[in-house]
C-alpha cells in the first residue's frame, strides 16, 4: 500500500522532471539533474534502467550492409 505522502513525493519529482526538461538549452548540472529525477522516478515505479536501449530506427547490422 502507497502512503499519500509516498505519492506526493512522486508528483513532486514528476513536477520538477517536466520543469527541467522545459529548459531548451541545460548546462551539464541540469541534465545530471534531470538524469538523477529520471533515476528516482523510475526507482518508485521499480522500472529497469533502459540505458543500452536505442530508441528509433534501429541502425542496419554489417550483413545487411553487404547487399
Amino acid at each position: 500500500m502507497i502512503t499519500k505522502e509516498e505519492l506526493q513525493e512522486r508528483a513532486q519529482l514528476v513536477r520538477i522532471h517536466e520543469a527541467n526538461c522545459q529548459i531548451e538549452h541545460p548546462t551539464d548540472q541540469e541534465l545530471a539533474f534531470r538524469m538523477a529525477t529520471m533515476k528516482a522516478i523510475a526507482r518508485c515505479h521499480d522500472y529497469p534502467e533502459l540505458r543500452k536501449m536505442t530508441l528509433g530506427p534501429t541502425p542496419p547490422t554489417p550483413a545487411a550492409k553487404k547487399s
